[in-house]
């Protein structure tokens, strides 16, 4: 018997992951090139913002604070704050709905297009080909989305830190919403495309239903998260749930809301409530995850 007999097939060696990442990337280097570019130019505009917050910091001292914040000038605090809450519309769930859609795409187009037998017909196993093909894009998204989240919050942070925004839950909501969620939000996406797409097996019907799954997720862990931080050490200020908007929820773009929660927070809760909600909708991504996989066991047992 020789070697490679005793090591078993090659086609379960751990690095035999990285041609199939790579097949991935060939047939959606498109797609990637276009979502980068769309990335650069969002990052451009944001280091053109944060510089502007110089011509503000100057308003401010020529005229008082008084003057910024409750008169009308091009760089006043009502103009600055408007600007930055545009910046993180783009940012703060829009790339976990763009997840979604392109995950569930991918995976529904394996199976619409009948290449699901074709792998079944080779070495690698189905839960190799996906869970790879879900992970690379998983990586890709959120490599692209990490410099959108940094630049916004060193912005946020600035514009916080020298009292250069307006006072109120807008900004509030601004500044708590975007950080490590985000990229948590945008695994989420992948998870409710990679079980949309498994579920549904056909691309229209998993287009609108995984970003409409991701969003309804989203819902119901805001108000998850409000429930197990009511009384939490960390945020000992909140102690109950505002009752406006939709089912209770209020919104910063599409990302859904829980104003009253985050206008009860300091700067110094930041990172703990980053963390706690990061971990909510983590967990919630693990179930999608694995019950995408338990799907594709079943029909392709």
């Amino acid at each position: 018997m020789t070697a490679t007999n005793l090591r078993g097939p090659a086609s379960r060696r751990p690095g035999r992951s990285l041609p199939l990442a790579r097949i991935l990337i060939r047939q959606f280097r498109a797609a990637i090139a276009l979502w980068a570019l769309s990335v650069l130019g969002v990052c451009l505009q944001l280091t053109l913002h944060y510089q502007g917050w110089a011509d503000a910091v100057a308003l401010r001292n020529r005229v008082g604070s008084e003057a910024y914040h409750f008169r009308n000038y091009v760089d006043d605090a009502h103009v600055m704050t408007a600007r930055l809450l545009a910046d993180g519309n783009i940012i703060a769930f829009r790339p976990a709905l763009i997840a979604a859609v392109i995950t569930g795409v991918l995976t529904a187009r394996e199976w619409e297009a009948r290449r699901v037998t074709l792998t079944l017909s080779q070495s690698v196993s189905p839960r190799r080909w996906f869970g790879v093909r879900w992970a690379t894009m998983a990586g890709i998204l959120v490599v692209l989305t990490l410099p959108l989240v940094v630049l916004y919050q060193v912005s946020a942070a600035h514009a916080v830190r020298l009292d250069l925004l307006v006072h109120g839950w807008s900004v509030q909501a601004a500044y708590f919403s975007i950080g490590p969620v985000t990229l948590a939000y945008v695994l989420l996406g992948v998870a409710a495309g990679a079980l949309t797409g498994t579920r549904l097996r056909r691309t229209l019907p998993t287009v609108i239903a995984a970003p409409v799954l991701t969003w309804l997720s989203a819902a119901l862990l805001v108000r998850s998260r409000a429930v197990l931080l009511l009384d939490f050490p960390l945020f000992p200020k909140v102690d109950g749930f505002h009752p406006g908007g939709l089912l209770g929820l209020q919104f910063y773009d599409a990302l859904p809301q829980d104003v009253y929660l985050v206008n009860s927070l300091g700067t110094g809760d930041y990172w703990g409530y980053q963390i706690a909600s990061s971990v909510l909708v983590l967990a919630l991504a693990a179930v999608f995850v694995l019950a995408a996989f338990r799907v594709l066991r079943r029909r392709t047992a």
